[in-house]
């Protein structure tokens, strides 16, 4: 294992946090007023890219080349590639495919200019992230024929493993957090409301997409202003975030009327 913040791609910084709270506003505003099963993908798959990129970072071996280290990906690009690359095969036409490549190229162009970023870890990232979103979709017929019970379970399992490997590093363990509090929010969600998007105005999307947002940006900031640190606090964070954007939220626009109830059949939106 490489020695703790040996790697710049390791330092917990304000780019990092905000860089993280944009991702999760993102996939709320697609889970709250687009569709709970696009948005859930994204959010899960984006933030364990992300875990995976700083895990590949921590262990694997990485290059010197002219006594510079060059680890093997980055996982900011990593990540970044993984969540726009969901929706590649969501689209038809050849401008939409481009434009799910411009924000992994741009972020990729921003760390190489401003952060020296080694061009071999922004391939590696882009590589990693488009492989991550290639092989889920390659065994989503799979995925989507386990047993209910088993995806839970697995929701459960994969956050606490990735906490093991990630633990030496404190301030990243709001990640296997979030991987756990969006995976039992989403469950809960189905179970006992299974609100529905396509059925809900406008206006309505608009006020979850505001408070949903809000609450996100707002709890950051708390966590800025807050000196009391514990341990597991990184996680606790994490969790309360995956669960106010899969269940909490749902939750209140259900509580409040504002969006109505999938019928018995299920509506995937």
């Amino acid at each position: 294992m490489i020695p703790p913040f040996s790697s710049p791609f390791l330092i917990h910084s304000v780019w990092s946090e905000w860089l993280l709270i944009s991702f999760l506003v993102l996939v709320g505003i697609i889970y709250w007023t687009i569709s709970k099963k696009i948005g859930f993908q994204a959010l899960y798959l984006t933030i364990f890219s992300l875990s995976l990129g700083y895990i590949i970072t921590m262990y694997l071996p990485y290059l010197y080349t002219n006594d510079q280290l060059l680890p093997l990906t980055h996982p900011h690009i990593q990540a970044v590639m993984t969540l726009f690359s969901i929706f590649i095969p969501l689209v038809r036409r050849q401008v939409e495919i481009i434009m799910c490549l411009i924000p992994p190229l741009f972020i990729s162009v921003i760390y190489l200019l401003l952060q020296g970023t080694p061009v071999f870890s922004i391939v590696g990232g882009i590589l990693i992230g488009g492989f991550i979103s290639y092989m889920y979709y390659r065994s989503f017929d799979w995925i989507e024929a386990m047993p209910e019970r088993y995806v839970f379970g697995f929701a459960i399992i994969v956050p606490i493993f990735i906490g093991i490997l990630i633990y030496p590093q404190n301030d990243f363990l709001i990640l296997p957090g979030l991987l756990l509090g969006s995976g039992i929010g989403i469950a809960l969600e189905q179970y006992k409301l299974r609100i529905s998007i396509t059925t809900s105005s406008g206006m309505s999307k608009l006020i979850a997409l505001m408070i949903g947002s809000s609450g996100l940006i707002l709890s950051h900031l708390f966590f800025i202003f807050n000196p009391v640190i514990f341990t597991l606090y990184y996680s606790l964070l994490g969790f309360l975030a995956g669960l106010w954007i899969t269940f909490l939220i749902p939750l209140l626009l259900f509580s409040t009327k504002l969006y109505g109830q999938q019928s018995k059949r299920g509506d995937t939106a």
